[in-house]
């Protein structure tokens, strides 16, 4: 009876100490998904702060409200950094939080190549990532998804069919869904 009651009081000290891990665990897990739609509306936000369409996200930098796009586009980058540093395993989102730091500053029009490579790495480095690290059985529609995004991108530049702009805002989209359902645990 007494083994009893010491195993009865265990287990509620480990639930009233697990609670409010597993409370602050949905909430980070709240702020990913938030932080992720967030990014989903940059371009949104940007057209609507600026009244216009530029040919670029990144040259919201040079509208009369170059702060925001800053802010947005830094608030994404910690997004990642912070999912690279909490949850250990995703290591490799501190890079592409990271080549986000570097697109903010790194203006395009002052540091062209520099700027261009960080939109590479964190473009191209997010597909590597949504494929790789993968399982077998999502695989495929990760491939689909990574295909979607490099053809987007790829399509401004080859073929010209719309502005730089929309190229990158459609490449967004599958990131940020995938990072939304890997928060939620849908996918892997």
């Amino acid at each position: 009876m007494q083994m009893q009651q010491i195993k009865e009081t265990l287990k509620s000290v480990a639930r009233t100490i697990l609670s409010p891990i597993e409370e602050l665990r949905k909430r980070l897990m709240t702020l990913e998904i938030s932080l992720s739609i967030l990014l989903i509306l940059t371009p949104a936000i940007l057209i609507w702060l600026d009244g216009s369409i530029r040919s670029s996200i990144s040259n919201y930098a040079y509208s009369d409200r170059s702060e925001w796009f800053v802010f947005l586009i830094t608030l994404a980058a910690s997004m990642f950094i912070y999912n690279g540093t909490a949850w250990k395993t995703k290591w490799y989102n501190i890079i592409l939080g990271i080549t986000l730091v570097g697109v903010v500053l790194t203006p395009h029009l002052e540091f062209e190549i520099i700027h261009l490579i960080f939109a590479i790495l964190f473009f191209a480095g997010s597909v590597f990532v949504m494929i790789y690290f993968s399982s077998k059985k999502q695989r495929l529609a990760k491939i689909i998804c990574g295909v979607f995004i490099l053809f987007g991108i790829a399509s401004y530049y080859l073929f010209e069919w719309y502005s730089l702009f929309w190229a990158e805002w459609i490449g967004m989209l599958p990131i940020c869904v995938h990072f939304i359902g890997e928060s939620l645990g849908k996918i892997d």
